[in-house]
This record gives structure tokens, C-alpha cells and sequence, in this order.
């Protein structure tokens, strides 16, 4: 009974240790702490495979070598042209404010409206109208593309939609030279 203890005791520490050593250590390690890394010296890891279950299939034996993952998908014509709408209304002064959020159309005064087309439309005709990121934060994705005008300077539209398709956030801005 007191070997029992005694060994349960023993294998809980042991299984205490690896979680006290992935902690974040509260301070920068100080140099008579940190080993030294000896030239020439190895470090022997062995992965064991996963026990793997009788239902699943063994995979197929190719000699093939895999596909690489696809790369990340680059802009789609559909939003690019989504935005380019969203730019070319504000531009004109003239929005649907159906097409926008509840939020948005608070924030979208009309002389607001006003002020932002005459500026927009001061900077001449459209150069290219580029996809440069898109940003993901849980539910909420913002598209930002660069808009290179007439005239200086260029431009970036952040714009993003809700589930409904319509506009939930936008803004309009120089890009730093």
C-alpha cells in the first residue's frame, strides 16, 4: 500500500516536470544558466508514429512524390470588382445606402459624401486598382486595395462586408511615401 503510494506519488511529479518546463520563464535566462553548445555535438530525437486505428485505411503506397499544398488563393475578380464599385460610388457621390450597414450609414454624412468624391475625383482617372492585403480577424475580413490615380498620391481603400453583402467598414487613404 505504501509502495503504491509512494510510486503514484513519483509518476505524478514526473508528469509535473514537462509542464513546469514548457512554462514561460519570468525573466531572461542569465549566461552562467544557459549550456553551451559544444561544436560537432548532435541531438537524437525519434518521432513514434501514432497508434493507428484498424477502421481507417492504411494510405496508398506511391512512388510519386505528393503535391505540395496549394498556395494562397490571390485576389478574386468578384471582390475586386465589388470594391471597385464601392470606390467608383463614392467617387461619383452617390451611394446606395442600402449597400451599406446600419453603422456605416451613421458615419456617411452627406457632406462627408460630398467632400470625399470632390476629392476623389480631383486626383483624375484610375491608373490600376490593386488587391495588396487581406486582413482576417475572427468573423470580420478587410479588404485593402491600392489605387494608383492620375495624380499623386496613391491611395489605399480598406473595405470589408458583412454576411448580407453589405458594407461594414470603409476607408479611404494615403499611402505613405
Amino acid at each position: 500500500m505504501i509502495v503504491r503510494r509512494l510510486l503514484g506519488g513519483a509518476l505524478l511529479s514526473g508528469l509535473a516536470v514537462p509542464l513546469l518546463a514548457a512554462a514561460p520563464h519570468p525573466s531572461a535566462p542569465r549566461a552562467h544558466d544557459v549550456l553551451p553548445f559544444l561544436p560537432g555535438a548532435r541531438v537524437f530525437a525519434r518521432a513514434e508514429p501514432a497508434a493507428r486505428d484498424q477502421a481507417s485505411p492504411a494510405p496508398a503506397a506511391t512512388d510519386e512524390p505528393q503535391a505540395p499544398p496549394p498556395l494562397a488563393t490571390g485576389p478574386t475578380p468578384e471582390i475586386t470588382a465589388r470594391a471597385r464599385a464601392v470606390f467608383e460610388a463614392n467617387r461619383a457621390g452617390k451611394i446606395d445606402r442600402t449597400q451599406y450597414t446600419a453603422d456605416m450609414n451613421g458615419r456617411i454624412t452627406d457632406a462627408e459624401l460630398a467632400r470625399a468624391s470632390v476629392e476623389l475625383r480631383s486626383l483624375g482617372e484610375v491608373k490600376s486598382f490593386t488587391q495588396v492585403r487581406k486582413i482576417t480577424q475572427g468573423p470580420i475580413t478587410l479588404y485593402v486595395f491600392r489605387i494608383e490615380l492620375a495624380k499623386a498620391p496613391v491611395i489605399e481603400q480598406v473595405v470589408g462586408w458583412n454576411e448580407a453583402g453589405q458594407v461594414r467598414f470603409l476607408q479611404f487613404g494615403a499611402v505613405p511615401q
